[in-house]
């Protein structure tokens, strides 16, 4: 019967309460056993009582809105930790005034209508708040405070908050503002503390929780010095709590249904710390969006433990810049101690001209970023309008004026698309170094001016990069203003540049696209190696520039006009060209694209290296090491087959008429064709010719193909062929009229005074009497000494008329085998000998 009334009783209440709200707009359900009182001072409304259990303080509300300039007091015990309110009535609270609380206790506040915090919201609380529109927070004895189902009267229990239920949640949690100004300075300094108080904000060391159905935040700011933020949006499931000193730490369960989360308007998520246990930025959602100029970030600018900033969602979208600014994910380092993480894991991600970064300004290392991905990562860049600018779009790890590192980037990513000047970068522009830059993906498109790489600008030793990709690797073209789109590792200052390994199954390079490593100043380039178990190819040019497609370890001279914006860049660069190895199964390097090492400057060029199962260079394609003024580079080639159609492979040394020495030309391969005017040469000015060395079952050269190895005023090099098995050029040039002669009977041995003569032509050899058949199974065996020929600027000349002699005698060669010479072997006489009268003896060409 009591509880009966009671019910009869709270049912009333509402309903009176529903037709004439207080004017705060909060009105108590009398559904506790002890229930709350509300006083009214002005514009403040102080809210006592409450059933208090142990160190909780219970508070249910029909209605919780707080107009604009009101301010709502909980008056609670000192001793009090945390003050836990639900409202029950089934309509949304409106927060637009001031959250205040005694001492250090932990607001929570569940409305599983929704939540609204507008412009004018604010917290002044001493412990971490949490809002929240689940149905039920869940205690450690299973006890559950709940607002959709709510008990008369309750069971109510003096332990912690341990997790938060959700049955299908519909409410929403909105914070509206005016958003934060973002200048493009803003990485360069801490955020100024008098915006920051413009919206929600803890104080230090607290957490700011937002736990909902959809949570949006349109143009609103939220804030938390030496603390975290939590934001999910969810719709079914449960969050576990563990509260820790004045922390709350949440974690989600498995199998949770979660719902969308947006930054729109300028808004800010931003945690900043001088001391303590690091920031932390945890986000949880479906559809995460980061648009309009929004940004999320964390500083450190003093001594703490390393936080966080992570993302965890089915689709994460950060794009759109707004007047003051471009959206982006941000972690900076200004402190003693490293620079927080950032974290996406996300099954699609898509970035539009914004920017995930991690940035260091002091001695110590700035965060890494660690991306994964099940589908894709798709970066789009905003090309900017002019070269004195930088374009937008990208993850990028940087290092700024002193000693500390970039962040590593490392990146699980099924199928990696970057168009439009999109990249992903490890840089350093002060006496640190760059940043580690490794990836591993299914598939890899790179169009219109987009880049993968590590550069440093400064000391500091450029970083490494590692591509693993799995299918296949797709760079193609270039932009008027970014330039070509390119896999590099770099050096504009006086660190050397890390070095570059791609290991893929097919890469494809073409329009003018390339892969470098590359200086342009004092330090030297890195190494290059590119492994593929199936196919290289790289064509084709830019269709604006037409410069061609390249795969290149240089020393390069920047453009006056990119120099501007890179003051520390000398005139010529003075590092050396690193050295390059190509493995596959196949290399086709076709319509003008160029394989080089090359320098510009006064370095060396490096070695370039060439293993397949068959090299193709056609179409003026080229494969050059060439310098300035240093010492050239060598060429090697290892190979079953090597076609050269139009084409060159070249060592050039001193092309500024220096002293530099021709580099030299190693091709070992079973067949070399040169047709259509191809050239292999090894030249120099005043330094040394370099030496060409073929290493061949088989040779041929077209006409106008040229083998060469010359100095123009130093000694000339060397062009030696050495055919292994057999001799291909000459038999390939036997006369067809010609036939190997044949025997058709034996003749008897007679006296005779002419000599008999047999001389056999062809590619066989001669049986061991006449009666025996040819037979090829064991070749002949050239014994001379393979050919070494010097040669100026002259084809190749094939002679196919000379003489050839027969062999009249033999010598032993004293380990089983005997050599025919063309001197007889001088013997004893024993007697006459009787010549065969068959024919008189002929000789056969």
């Amino acid at each position: 019967m009591k509880t009966i009334i009671n019910t009869f009783l709270i049912t009333v209440f509402i309903s009176f309460a529903s037709i004439f709200p207080s004017e705060a707009q909060i009105t108590p359900d009398i559904s506790l056993p002890n229930n709350t009182d509300i006083k009214i001072e002005g514009n403040n409304r102080i809210i006592e009582e409450g059933t208090q259990v142990g160190n909780n303080l219970f508070h249910s509300f029909q209605d919780f809105s707080i107009p604009t300039g009101n301010t709502v007091i909980f008056n609670n015990t000192l001793n009090i930790q945390n003050i836990i309110t639900r409202v029950t009535g089934g309509l949304i609270s409106n927060i637009d005034g001031l959250i205040k609380a005694n001492g250090t206790a932990n607001l929570y506040l569940m409305n599983p209508s929704g939540i609204t915090f507008g412009a004018n919201a604010r917290l002044d609380i001493g412990g971490s708040f949490l809002a929240t529109t689940a149905n039920s927070i869940k205690f450690i004895d299973s006890i559950g405070f709940s607002a959709t189902e709510p008990q008369y009267p309750p069971l109510l229990t003096l332990n912690v908050p341990v997790g938060l239920q959700f049955y299908d949640t519909l409410g929403e949690i909105n914070v509206q503002g005016n958003g934060f100004p973002i200048q493009n300075s803003i990485l360069r300094s801490p955020i100024d503390a008098s915006v920051i108080s413009t919206g929600l904000q803890v104080k230090p060391g607290n957490t700011l929780a937002l736990i909902g159905g959809k949570i949006l935040l349109d143009g609103g700011v939220l804030s938390a010095k030496n603390g975290r933020i939590d934001l999910a949006g969810i719709q079914q499931g449960e969050v576990n709590i563990k509260p820790e000193d004045n922390r709350l730490f949440l974690t989600y369960e498995k199998n949770m249904i979660f719902r969308d989360i947006s930054f729109l308007k300028n808004a800010l998520v931003y945690v900043n710390s001088t001391e303590g246990k690091g920031n932390t930025i945890n986000i949880r959602g479906n559809d995460v969006k980061v648009l309009n100029g929004a940004l999320i970030m964390s500083q450190n600018q003093g001594f703490k433990q390393n936080g966080e900033l992570s993302i965890n969602s089915e689709f994460l979208e950060v794009k759109d810049a707004s007047e003051f600014g471009i959206s982006g994910i941000y972690t900076s380092n200004f402190g003693n101690t490293g620079g927080e993480n950032i974290e996406l894991n996300s099954n699609k991600i898509t970035i539009g001209g914004a920017q995930i970064a991690t940035t260091t300004f002091s001695n110590a290392p700035g965060g890494e970023i660690i991306i994964n991905t099940n589908d894709y990562l798709k970066i789009t860049g905003s090309t900017p309008s002019s070269v004195n600018q930088f374009g937008y779009g990208g993850i990028n790890s940087f290092s700024y004026l002193n000693y500390g590192d970039s962040g590593n980037i490392t990146g699980v990513i099924n199928n990696l698309i970057l168009e439009d000047g999109g990249n992903i970068t490890t840089a350093s522009s002060s006496f640190g170094n760059a940043g580690n830059l490794k990836l591993s993906t299914q598939n890899i498109t790179l169009k219109n001016g987009s880049s993968l790489g590590a550069t440093t600008f400064n000391s500091g030793k450029g970083g490494n990069v590692l591509i693993n990709a799995n299918n296949i690797i797709n760079i193609i073209g270039g932009s008027p203003i970014v330039g070509p789109s390119t896999i590099n590792a770099a050096t504009f200052g006086s660190g050397n540049a890390g070095n570059l390994e791609i290991n893929t199954s097919k890469l494809i390079i073409r329009d003018g696209a390339g892969i470098s490593t590359r200086t342009v100043s004092f330090g030297n380039a890195g190494n290059l190696n590119i492994n593929a178990s199936g196919s290289v190819d790289i064509s084709g040019v830019d269709s604006n520039s037409k410069l061609p497609s390249f795969i290149d370890s240089s020393g390069a001279i920047l453009d006056n006009s990119l120099r501007i914006r890179f003051n520390r860049v000398p005139p010529t660069p003075t590092g050396n060209a690193g050295k390059l190895i190509i493995n596959a199964e196949q290399v086709n390097i076709d319509n003008n694209a160029q394989v080089s090492v090359r320098n510009n400057g006064s370095g060396n060029a490096g070695i370039l290296e060439i293993k397949a199962k068959d090299i193709n260079i056609t179409n003026n394609g080229g494969v050059t090491a060439t310098t300035a003024v240093g010492e050239g580079g060598d060429i090697i080639f290892n190979a079953n087959n090597v076609l050269l159609r139009n084409s060159n492979i070249s060592t050039t040394a001193g092309q500024q008429e220096t002293k530099g020495n021709g580099g030299n030309i190693n091709i070992n391969t079973e067949l070399l064709l040169l047709l259509e005017n191809s050239k292999i040469t090894a030249n120099a000015f005043e330094g040394r010719g370099g030496n060409v060395t073929i290493n061949t079952q088989g040779i041929f050269p077209s006409s106008d193909s040229k083998i060469t190895a010359t100095s123009d005023r130093g000694i000339d090099g060397i062009v030696q062929i050495n055919t292994l098995q057999f001799d291909f050029i000459k038999a390939a040039f036997v006369p067809p009229a010609i036939n190997i002669p044949t025997v058709a009977q034996i003749c008897p041995t007679q006296s005779g005074k002419a000599p008999n003569e047999f001389v056999d032509r062809g590619s066989g050899g001669i049986p061991q009497s006449p009666s025996d058949p040819l037979n090829s199974t064991y070749g002949w065996r050239d014994e001379r000494q393979p050919i070494s020929t010097k040669q100026s600027q002259q084809p190749i000349q094939i002679e196919v008329d000379q003489e050839y002699v027969e062999a009249q005698g033999w010598k032993d060669n004293g380990n089983g085998t005997v050599s025919f010479t063309t001197k007889p072997k001088e013997v004893i006489s024993y007697g006459s000998l009787s010549d065969s009268p068959c024919h008189t003896s002929q000789k056969y060409k």
